[in-house]
């Protein structure tokens, strides 16, 4: 497949010169991730090497000219247009206007739901997937399951250092020269201010957690309307709830934070509503626990399971409880 698609095939597409074959090996190449960069290369080179409209002034005004020559202007009274067809005239008009605004209307909304496309690579894993990314800054992402990382395609390590991330990330944060920040944003607006450093940020719609390995780092967040700030050093554990109150802690081993890299699982008694919590995040299960003191028992320990079938076997040893699985829904019980 990739030797089938060069920058010459690619050109011709653009162009509107390929087969549907070779459109349909063009659609399954961009299936790849890492091939979309290449596409949006040669698309902008492609651009700029063949503009999409281009005025031909010189012939026009040669065709006007001639126009006139053939048709002099004469002081002759024009026929009167009955109100008939004035009437149609108008209506034509406005059928006319109607289409044009229309198009144009169209052609708007696609650019504006495409711009971020456009503008931005996006990095994503689907359930119980981790992917290892390098940017072009020469820092290094780990992102967990089920999490997307929305990286500008232009400029980025010379304009600008910020990420968006939805979900988990390890980072490692080259420092630059002229000490350039690295900015990790998202969505629930709790960004991380870095210069070079490592960290753990965990972003998804029941919080946010960072946890700082090595470095520096400052957390902005909001909370009631009002713009705060804190400051981390190595250790230094921040979680923030859903209402974007702030705990602040610190932890003996920071990395343990990342251990799903290795497809460990550490729990520091972690009730086990918190552990459904994980399950539907990273593997998109739906978990019912049977009652809420159930959901309250701790569990302690660190294991490794290479899928959630021995995530949930260990969960289901280690309190005794019985699992029951039936595709993606799961329910937990001490019967």
């Amino acid at each position: 497949m990739e030797a089938d698609i060069n920058k010459e095939l690619i050109f011709n597409h653009f162009a509107r010169k390929s087969s549907p074959l070779q459109r349909e090996l063009i659609a399954q190449w961009l299936r790849e991730k890492e091939n979309e960069e290449q596409y949006y290369r040669w698309l902008e080179e492609w651009e700029a090497a063949h503009p999409q409209y281009l005025a031909q002034t010189q012939p026009a005004l040669a065709a006007f000219s001639q126009f006139l020559a053939k048709n002099p202007h004469t002081d002759e009274p024009v026929a009167a247009i009955s109100t008939a067809d004035q009437y149609l005239f108008r209506q034509r008009t406005i059928r006319r206007w109607f289409v044009a605004a229309s198009i144009l209307l169209l052609l708007g909304m696609g650019g504006f739901l495409m711009r971020d496309q456009l503008r931005y690579h996006t990095y994503a894993t689907s359930f119980g997937e981790t992917r290892s990314i390098r940017l072009a800054d020469g820092s290094d992402v780990v992102l967990n399951a089920n999490s997307r990382l929305r990286v500008p395609r232009w400029g980025f390590g010379r304009e600008t250092r910020e990420v968006l991330l939805k979900g988990e990330a390890l980072f490692s944060v080259t420092h630059t020269a002229d000490d350039q920040k690295f900015i990790v944003k998202t969505e629930r607006k709790v960004d991380v201010v870095v210069l070079g450093t490592e960290f753990t940020v965990f972003a998804r719609n029941r919080g946010a957690r960072v946890a700082l390995n090595k470095g520096k780092v400052e957390i902005h967040y909001q909370q009631n309307n009002t713009a705060k700030q804190v400051t981390m050093k190595p250790g230094d554990l921040v979680s923030i709830d859903s209402r974007n109150q702030l705990a602040h802690k610190t932890t003996k081993d920071p990395q343990e934070q990342a251990a799903w890299r290795q497809k460990r699982f550490v729990f520091e008694e972690t009730t086990l509503q918190e552990v459904a919590y994980l399950l539907e995040e990273n593997y998109g299960i739906h978990v019912d626990i049977s009652d809420s003191t159930l959901a309250q028992r701790k569990l302690m320990g660190s294991f490794r399971a290479e899928n959630v079938d021995q995530l949930l076997q260990s969960i289901s040893e280690l309190l005794d409880i019985t699992v029951v699985r039936q595709g993606n829904h799961v329910r937990l019980s001490d019967q």
